[in-house]
């Protein structure tokens, strides 16, 4: 299913909700559950309040969907709303949120790395994996949103509240200290190889 497609069904699904279809709901809730949730977790380790946010959110949509702009894209609708509300429940607890802050950062796996199982591959992936967590949590946040949730730059800026030029610095700066970082130990891991033949 291409994008366009995957985006006229998803408004479509919005718009059903907003007119009081249940069943919309229910998808929509089901559909962007673990996405939510696993936003979620970049933020805190405590699985309950996340659980309790996105049910909060949930039910807030659907008290007020008739008020809900139908232009708004579902997907960034949904994680700017969690973020927001996780914030401010973090706040209220006086939680430090950047101690938590994205402390168990999970590379996906993909498709193809589940196929994949050699002990060379998984050892790049849990380095590579490492060189994320040593990042700024700001530019972990926005390679897991430029990455894995597939967000442009511009919705990107609209998730965090910031600029779209300081989302292009954050992407432009992680990246570029992962692929020093990640160039290093792969030579490294290539010289250790080779030294020992």
């Amino acid at each position: 299913m291409i994008a366009s497609q995957i985006q006229q069904e998803e408004a479509l699904l919005w718009e059903r909700m907003k007119a009081g279809d249940t069943a919309a709901f229910g998808e929509i809730s089901l559909r962007y559950y673990r996405l939510l949730f696993d936003y979620g977790r970049k933020f805190t380790k405590d699985r309950e309040l996340i659980k309790d946010v996105i049910q909060d959110v949930l039910l807030l949509i659907w008290q007020k969907k008739g008020q809900i702009d139908s232009n708004e894209n579902v997907k960034l609708y949904l994680l700017k709303i969690v973020r927001n509300r996780l914030y401010k429940e973090l706040q209220k607890q006086q939680l430090r949120a950047s101690e938590d802050y994205f402390e168990h950062l999970e590379v996906a796996d993909s498709e193809e790395a589940l196929i994949i199982s050699t002990e060379s591959t998984q050892s790049i992936i849990a380095k590579l994996n490492l060189h994320l967590k040593a990042l700024p949590k700001r530019q972990q946040e926005v390679l897991f949103l430029k990455f894995y949730q597939d967000l442009t730059n511009d919705e990107i800026a609209e998730v965090m509240h910031i600029n779209r030029q300081s989302v292009a610095n954050l992407l432009h700066n992680g990246l570029r200290v992962l692929k020093a970082r990640f160039f290093l130990t792969t030579l490294g891991f290539l010289l250790i190889a080779w030294s020992g033949q």
